[in-house]
């Protein structure tokens, strides 16, 4: 994904929620995120999970929660 200011960010989207049920399927997404998080501050990259929340995109790059009502989660329009 590039921003409007030609910054690229690597982003990975996971299951999110709706109506307070988790979509996520993926059993790994903490691991998957501290590994992401890692090899993005190794290799100087801009980098997101995203995830949906009731028809809405929300992005979280530093540090993870399985809630989305998590302050980490923040509207992908906020970054972009």
């Amino acid at each position: 994904m590039m921003k409007k200011d030609g910054t690229v960010w690597v982003i990975e989207t996971k299951g999110g929620e709706a109506r307070g049920q988790d979509k996520n399927i993926d059993r790994q997404i903490e691991n998957k995120f501290s590994a992401f998080k890692a090899y993005a501050a190794k290799n100087n990259l801009h980098w997101g999970f995203v995830r949906d929340k009731d028809n809405q995109f929300y992005i979280n790059n530093t540090e993870f929660a399985a809630d989305m009502a998590d302050e980490h989660w923040v509207p992908l329009t906020q970054e972009f």
